[in-house]
């Protein structure tokens, strides 16, 4: 529903001076902020009607008003502007992911801890689901007389390893010649396809040499089982013990909820929108009623893979909070689409 602009502006000036300070907004200090030439009468008038309409409620212990979660959408879906980032933070961002690109968790890992540390809030972010992860590539890299270690690409960007040893002392001429069997069975190949059976079957296709395999075969099956799962990364957690518009109990279901990675998982994945915000109960889960959820996709050579998001409660900076979403999910897929290109 659009408002008319003397409404909009009052909203807007009322959810942007709550969110800065905590503080429900009265008529005397709205006109402070408004950039139109009203009486306190009208604004008082504007702002009853706004309540009226569900935009704003009054708490008990003040005249002024502070926005319901109704006027946090409004305002999120028809008046929000966005937000450049700022130098420092997009400074503080890219020297985090930069110094991470040497491997995709890692990255990841990095960007919701970041995120994390600039919102204040609790962050997470999501490996690409491994429904429909393939392997790209087998690395096989000697370590030792009998070691050597089994390294999984998948086309989601996924690094997996695993050590094995062999019963005989290994060259750089039996590596090489494992790895290209391997590349040569396996590339392409979903890594949920890859069980035990698929091996079986795998090891005899390889005729003699399978005899000399099992070690190698069994790491890389682990590898690709453990790309066939997600990976989430929590960072923050304990900023929401000091957000004053928490009660214990609000903490308490929020750490319950981001204790249970694949239902996180699962909100950070399911929006509809990039990015997205889920606003109290638009979440639909009961522990996250006092708390909004700004969510959004990185993509990996062009196509949407994992999600970052950023859990806190309602009243925090929308417009400052999602540019630099974007920009860490825009820095992450290309870090991790240049991986993928080496």
């Amino acid at each position: 529903m659009e408002l008319a602009p003397r409404k909009s502006k009052i909203l807007m000036a009322i959810v942007e001076s709550y969110i800065q300070t905590g503080e429900p907004v009265g008529s005397k200090a709205l006109l402070e902020h408004l950039d139109i030439s009203v009486s306190s009468a009208t604004v008082r008038s504007e702002m009853a009607a706004l309540a009226e309409m569900g935009y704003l409620l009054q708490p008990h212990t003040s005249a002024g008003r502070v926005p319901s979660h109704k006027g946090y959408r409004h305002y999120l879906d028809h008046i929000m502007q966005p937000r450049d980032v700022a130098r420092k933070d997009r400074e503080t961002i890219e020297a985090a992911l930069f110094a991470a690109a040497d491997d995709p968790e890692h990255i990841l890992s990095e960007g919701s801890a970041v995120l994390a540390m600039l919102s204040g809030y609790a962050a997470v972010s999501t490996t690409p689901p491994g429904d429909d992860a393939k392997i790209r590539k087998i690395h096989l890299v000697q370590t030792g007389r009998q070691t050597a270690m089994a390294v999984l690409i998948t086309s989601t960007g996924m690094v997996k390893n695993r050590l094995f040893r062999c019963d005989y002392v290994l060259t750089p001429e039996i590596v090489k010649v494992f790895g290209r069997l391997l590349n040569e069975a396996l590339s392409g190949v979903p890594t949920q396809d890859v069980t035990p059976a698929f091996i079986q079957t795998t090891a005899v296709s390889f005729g003699e040499l399978a005899m000399l395999m099992p070690n190698v075969l069994m790491a890389v099956m682990e590898s690709a089982k453990e790309a066939s799962g997600m990976n989430v990364s929590l960072h923050g957690q304990t900023n929401l013990l000091f957000q004053a518009d928490y009660d214990m109990a609000d903490v308490r279901g929020v750490m319950k909820f981001l204790n249970a990675s694949k239902d996180v998982a699962d909100l950070l994945l399911c929006a509809k929108e990039d990015p997205s915000v889920f606003i109290g109960e638009e979440s639909g889960r009961q522990e996250l009623k006092n708390c909004s959820v700004i969510t959004g996709r990185y993509k990996i050579a062009g196509q949407p893979a994992g999600a970052v998001g950023i859990i806190g409660p309602v009243r925090m900076d929308y417009s400052r909070n999602i540019g630099r979403l974007e920009l860490i999910c825009s820095t992450v897929g290309t870090l991790i689409s240049e991986l993928l290109e080496l």
